[in-house]
């Protein structure tokens, strides 16, 4: 086993005097194996009393003895003697699973979590050390029950299926509980808000706009031809490209306008103050000051569309409307696709 240095750490109190303070807690496998040690041979100790063979529990209540003293030693030496440990360990098992039936013996159950509690909190790379000891288990069962149970293949097969479930247990430990993914609400390329904030930011403008009494525009630009253009320009071209388009959009917001990437081939804008005509003013504006230019040397087109709170009332019919004026764009064509989905870009 590896030793981990002991680390550190120093502060400064507001007179600039160095102040110690506790080492952080390390990560102890040989500790933590040294507890489960302790806790799974008295647990076995217990099954085998209780199912009735007592012979076997005496080799169980040793395992329980020298759990006590790793943890001994693993507090006061850290990593020593640990490897000898384990392989104790299973011999040990290996000897109460002979003395109780052999690979007929409802204690063989125990062997995947034995494999588990040995390989938690372990390096990866110190795993076959901690496994290759079970030989001994396998030895002491063939010992015991030469045949394993009747049939030798069946036997060594049962033996391997129960410790690969606990390698896997351990795996599985090590990863944690896989973690749900988290929407972006920030676009990486654009630095506009994504899609996962539409609708929450949405509902707070239609709110402030009713307050206000003042209209709230909402405009939605498409590039067109964007397969192509990544098609032609590649990855990271097709960002240059993008960051071009949101410049102009950027140049052309006000203060309290709010701009959104929803798919990588469509902005939607909230223009508070805007009815629809002044919306779709904006949106051509922009669609001309795209078009006007190459940008990363090719020249992008936008497909554009508005609408306008309170002439449209409700948040889907009001992305609704202005997505629709982007698809029947004269030069849309084929080029996008009906489903559109501003409108479920949460």
């Amino acid at each position: 086993m590896l030793h981990a240095a002991r680390t550190s750490h120093a502060t400064h109190d507001p007179d600039g005097a160095t102040v110690s303070r506790p080492p952080r807690r390390r990560h102890r496998p040989a500790l933590l194996r040294g507890r489960f040690r302790t806790l799974f041979f008295v647990a076995l100790a217990a099954l085998a009393l209780t199912l009735g063979q007592r012979v076997a529990a005496a080799p169980a209540l040793l395992g329980a003895a020298l759990g006590v003293l790793s943890v001994s030693v693993a507090r006061r030496r850290d990593g020593d003697l640990a490897h000898t440990f384990v392989v104790l360990d299973w011999l040990l098992l290996g000897c109460a699973l002979a003395l109780s039936g052999g690979a007929e013996s409802w204690l063989l159950g125990s062997l995947p979590l034995l494999a588990m509690g040995q390989l938690a909190g372990a390096p990866r790379h110190e795993w076959p050390y901690l496994l290759a000891p079970s030989l001994l288990l396998v030895i002491a069962l063939a010992i015991a029950d030469p045949d394993l149970g009747g049939n030798r293949a069946a036997g060594l097969a049962k033996v391997g299926v129960l410790v690969a479930g606990g390698v896997a247990a351990a795996a599985r430990l090590r990863r944690g509980p896989a973690r749900p993914r988290r929407a972006l609400r920030v676009d990486d390329v654009t630095g506009f808000s994504t899609g996962a904030r539409l609708h929450e930011l949405l509902e707070v403008a239609m709110d402030e706009a009713l307050a206000e009494h003042h209209p709230l525009g909402v405009a939605c630009l498409r590039l067109e031809h964007y397969e192509d253009s990544r098609d032609f320009l590649g990855a990271q071209g097709t960002d240059q490209l993008v960051k071009g388009v949101a410049r102009r959009i950027g140049r052309r917001l006000g203060p309290d306008d709010k701009a959104f990437r929803v798919r990588p081939d469509t902005f939607v804008l909230f223009l508070p103050g805007r009815s629809v005509s002044a919306a779709r003013e904006l949106a051509d504006a922009i669609g001309r000051d795209v078009g006007a230019g190459l940008i990363g040397g090719r020249r992008q087109t936008l497909a554009t569309g508005a609408s306008s709170f309170p002439t449209v009332r409700h948040l889907e019919d009001l992305l609704g409307a202005a997505r629709d004026e982007t698809l029947a764009a004269p030069s849309a064509g084929a080029a996008a696709p009906l489903a559109l989905p501003v409108a479920v870009a949460r």
